[in-house]
């Protein structure tokens, strides 16, 4: 159970005909949502038979289930996937992704602002992975460049070599 405000798949199938209509599962927060609606803006000129069925977190970013085989339409999703581990999922703001506290059970990693992170997750650092952000498409590899908001093309990683 979410303590904060998730999307809602049938404001998505309402703004975006066609696209949602085999959509069984979106579970992610709001702050997410601009994410999902620029990736759509961007993908669907691209691919206008370009079909979403499932948006939801895994390890503290977004994951986009999507049909296309347009390249362009897979990188806005690439961009968009990366983006999610910058921003807040519960309010959109700057975020990092956080482990669970703890002792606190069960508990999801999430892209939390300093906000909507617990005390104890504010105190640990944040670091990234050298392949966060990246993605492979017909053996051809792409990373996100945040200073440029692109998706651009890199030589393979050292160690998927």
């Amino acid at each position: 159970m979410r303590d904060f405000p998730t999307i809602k798949l049938a404001d998505l199938q309402e703004d975006y005909p066609g696209v949602f209509d085999s959509a069984k599962w979106v579970d992610v927060g709001v702050g997410w949502l601009g994410l999902v609606r620029d990736f759509i803006n961007e993908a669907l000129p691209l691919d206008p038979s370009l079909a979403v069925h499932e948006l939801k977190e895994k390890w503290g970013s977004l994951r986009i289930w999507a049909d296309t085989e347009v390249l362009g339409a897979r990188l806005a999703k690439g961009k968009a996937e990366a983006k999610s581990a910058y921003v807040c999922e519960v309010c959109g703001a700057d975020g990092w992704i956080r482990r669970p506290p703890p002792g606190g059970g069960y508990a999801w990693w999430r892209c939390l602002c300093d906000e909507h992170a617990s005390p104890a997750q504010r105190t640990w650092g944040t670091r990234r992975r050298p392949t966060d952000g990246m993605m492979q498409f017909e053996g051809q590899w792409y990373r996100y460049e945040r200073d440029r908001d692109e998706m651009i093309a890199v030589d393979t990683p050292e160690r998927f070599r």
